[in-house]
């Protein structure tokens, strides 16, 4: 089995992910906050489910971990769909949502401990960039396809077609996924335990990413598509909702194809430079959308204006995962590459929480008030990171 094929289960769990999270926002009970929990219910068992995901991996092999998690998710997904069609509770649709995230983390964990061992120090960051553009672009897909879904049906069949297309691809992963785990560990270790310390001072600035995701998730319940005006509105005129799915796989093609090309880079210039390449570019991506919005923008331009900025920042993550996978024993690859789901996780479930509490209080500028507070947790985690930086290496130099 070569590097590409491991990215296949994360593409059908990833499409079923972005079509999830703009259907949760639409479909969720209750009003704005309400939906924020719901949403931010997933990400943050996700983050849970990676501790756990990771131990099994390592023990149990990249493939049982895998199946395990697509067959729990699929039930899971199957009852939260009959959950919107009842539409009666939020909290079962958050319990329900959290179950599908914890499962997800058995997917992506699996599926990134096998790129890891299918690649080496001298091709790891192309091949962990190959695994960004895969996560972010199948996710852009899936959430443009949750829009068109939405468009059509408007309640929760359009959940539902997710839930059974996600499902039928258990046999498949089952029939011809092979076991990449090199021999099993002899004890069980936690992850902080075997994350490497050059990584840990580089965790804030992930879930600051992280976390400006998760804002951008709740988007669509507070974009008000019929007074958008200027371009916005033209472009809603036509395409409705779907002109949210098609914003948001535009940042996220822009965030996988920049993994890519810096994943490659990190190869050849180191993972260090590279990575602090990424955090200037995030910082001036998020100050430069607030500028733009602040000077009467509408929301497509001001992206616009920032893409090449956001393009930048997109060379965070690969570095920080080929750093980990070239620093990391063999034998614990699944345990320590859990930090993707729990960083990922955390982050968005923080952002989609945040976004909910800053849509309540704004009310009619809330838009304003997502890209003010995306701007502010970037800029205290990236002080952080500073601070932490310095830290270790005084200790460790």
């Amino acid at each position: 089995m070569n590097v590409v094929t491991s990215y296949i289960p994360i593409l059908v769990a990833r499409v079923g992910s972005g079509a999830s999270a703009f259907l949760v926002v639409k479909l969720a009970s209750g009003g704005k906050l309400e939906a924020g929990l719901v949403l931010a219910a997933y990400p943050y068992l996700e983050a849970l489910g990676a501790l756990i995901a990771g131990r099994w991996s390592d023990f149990f092999g990249r493939k049982k971990t895998l199946l395990v998690g697509y067959v729990v998710r699929s039930v899971a997904m199957l009852a939260l769909a009959w959950a919107f069609y009842t539409h009666e509770s939020p909290l079962l649709e958050a319990a329900l949502n959290g179950i599908i995230g914890f499962t997800t983390a058995f997917i992506l964990t699996a599926s990134l401990a096998m790129a890891t061992d299918l690649t080496e120090r001298r091709n790891r960051g192309i091949g962990m960039g190959g695994f960004e553009l895969v996560n972010f672009l199948s996710y852009g897909v899936g959430y443009l396809a949750g829009s068109v879904l939405y468009a059509i049906f408007q309640n929760a069949i359009a959940y539902l077609a997710v839930a059974l297309a996600t499902a039928a691809a258990i046999p498949v992963f089952a029939a011809y996924l092979s076991e990449t785990r090199p021999e099993a560990p002899t004890e069980r270790k936690f992850l902080l335990s075997v994350l490497p310390p050059s990584a840990v001072a580089l965790l804030p600035v992930w879930f600051g990413l992280t976390t400006m995701i998760g804002m951008a998730m709740y988007i669509p319940r507070v974009l008000d598509l019929g007074n958008a005006g200027g371009l916005l509105t033209r472009v809603v005129d036509r395409l409705g909702d779907v002109s949210v799915g098609l914003l948001y796989i535009g940042a996220l093609t822009t965030l996988g194809g920049g993994a890519v090309f810096f994943g490659s880079l990190s190869d050849k210039w180191g993972r260090m430079r590279t990575f602090r390449i990424g955090l200037a570019g995030g910082v001036l991506a998020l100050v430069t959308l607030n500028a733009a919005l602040y000077a009467g923008l509408d929301l497509i331009l001001s992206f616009a204006v920032a893409v090449p900025l956001l393009f930048l920042a997109s060379a965070m993550g690969p570095s920080i995962l080929a750093l980990i996978g070239d620093e990391a024993s063999i034998h614990y690859r699944g345990t320590v590459m859990g930090i993707y789901s729990v960083m990922l996780g955390l982050g968005i479930g923080f952002g989609s929480t945040l976004a909910g509490a800053v849509a309540h209080v704004y009310h009619a500028a809330e838009l304003y008030g997502l890209a003010h507070a995306a701007l502010a947790v970037f800029l205290a985690m990236t002080a952080i990171h500073i601070a932490l930086d310095w830290t270790i290496r005084k200790k460790y130099i």
